[in-house]
């Protein structure tokens, strides 16, 4: 009983309000469908199934082989940003739990 009491005391928790909630859905749903577009985009053209709206699209896009090398650059980039970051704060956390023990 000792032990997920002291553990409970070193969580902090604080709970986010429905708008706060709101919001982060929302950016998230909205980032997801323009990815989704894109991708839908990108097979489409895969297949030779063109129309005007998906070549104006493109277009303003400006969707090349270039621009895919930089994304896969840069997503591979942010993973391994998370990584080291979340590797880094664990550490982190570790640490300052065993000074409070």
């Amino acid at each position: 009983m000792k032990k997920k009491n002291r553990f409970s005391r070193l969580i902090i928790r604080r709970r986010s309000s429905l708008l706060t909630n709101l919001r982060r859905a929302l950016i998230l749903i909205a980032l997801w469908v323009v990815a989704g577009y894109v991708i839908y985009i990108n097979v489409c053209f895969l297949f030779n199934v063109y129309s005007d709206a998906l070549v104006s699209d493109y277009l303003v896009l400006n969707l090349s082989f270039h621009s895919y090398a930089i994304f896969a650059l840069l997503v591979l980039a942010v993973a391994i940003i998370m990584i080291v970051f979340g590797w880094w704060r664990i550490h982190q956390l570790e640490k300052r739990a065993k000074d409070h023990e």
